[in-house]
């Protein structure tokens, strides 16, 4: 049985919740790489080239790797990421990385959803020390970089398998209390203006004795990095929005979801004076903190 079988009574559809029943067209080894998914009130997804397609859009101006991908291949695309971070932002992000990722190991999970994976950073520390048995799932609303970070980790980690879903953060395909561990690297953060949905629903689809581990980045509220974000958000009309970089304001945000919520400092530095061609944040010369909301749901889900 391969892991979408494996996963399928724990999916529901992102439109009415109903249950899934899957047509298999396509295997590569045991993977699923073209099929259907059709849920009890006929809302039908496709599975092409390995990636279930919920047919998520990207936030317009935000988060849109489709966009980037049409202009620059997939390789070059990640050389000018990582080309424009310093040795010192690499060091702390690779800590940070590992950090979350020793986390999500300690619960010893069966199955692991990782919230707006992105490029895969998060899910290239995990896929090597997760068992086997695990059932790990990456999740973005690019269904491009979805299929690009596919073919990166089948060539990385050939005896690996993971599930790769577009869907969006705020409609997960699965039903309550799904997952052992919910977890994001920045994905969540980077959010915005939706960012309370995303915790809202990863508290909706993690286990009772199960934990969301929330990879986050803070600023101070008086520096001049968070005052450009705050004149960023009035231009788009999300006033406010800003606030979601604050730690008080995002552990708020944790503690009305989740029963038990606690905060771990992984990263606290300034930042150097160069700047970041690529990220607002962290903002040249200015404090900032990597940290991990993990948050534990205990009892039943909090609207």
């Amino acid at each position: 049985m391969n892991k979408v079988e494996k996963l399928l009574k724990k999916m529901r559809c992102p439109k009415c919740h109903g249950m899934f029943k899957l047509t298999t067209y396509q295997m590569e080894g045991n993977d699923i790489v073209e099929g259907t998914l059709q849920c009890e009130n006929a809302h039908q997804f496709g599975i092409h080239a390995g990636v279930i397609d919920f047919g998520s859009e990207e936030q317009e101006g935000l988060n849109t790797w489709s966009e980037y991908l049409k202009t620059i291949e997939y390789d070059e695309m990640e050389k000018q990421i990582e080309d424009a971070k310093s040795v010192k932002e690499k060091e702390q992000q690779a800590l940070f990385l590992e950090t979350i990722s020793d986390c999500v190991l300690r619960k010893n999970p069966k199955i692991v959803v990782d919230i707006a994976s992105g490029r895969g950073m998060l899910l290239e520390k995990m896929i090597s020390n997760l068992s086997d048995s695990t059932g790990l799932v990456a999740t973005d609303l690019s269904f491009e970089i979805m299929v690009k970070d596919r073919i990166k980790f089948k060539k990385l980690f050939p005896g690996k398998s993971i599930v790769y879903m577009a869907c969006d953060a705020t409609r997960l395909p699965f039903a309550e209390r799904t997952a052992d561990v919910t977890v994001s690297f920045l994905g969540v953060a980077n959010m915005f203006q939706l960012v309370e949905q995303g915790i809202s629903e990863a508290a909706r689809v993690t286990g009772p004795e199960g934990v969301f581990l929330n990879g986050y980045l803070n600023v101070k509220e008086d520096s001049e990095g968070f005052r450009i974000a705050r004149e960023m958000c009035m231009k788009q009309n999300m006033q406010g929005v800003e606030r979601v970089f604050l730690e008080q304001d995002v552990k708020m945000l944790h503690q009305k979801y989740f029963q038990t919520v606690n905060v771990q400092t992984v990263v606290e530095d300034i930042f150097e004076e160069k700047e970041n061609a690529i990220d607002l944040f962290p903002y040249p010369g200015e404090w900032f903190a990597y940290r991990i909301y993990e948050g534990k749901r205990g009892g039943s889900f909090r609207l």
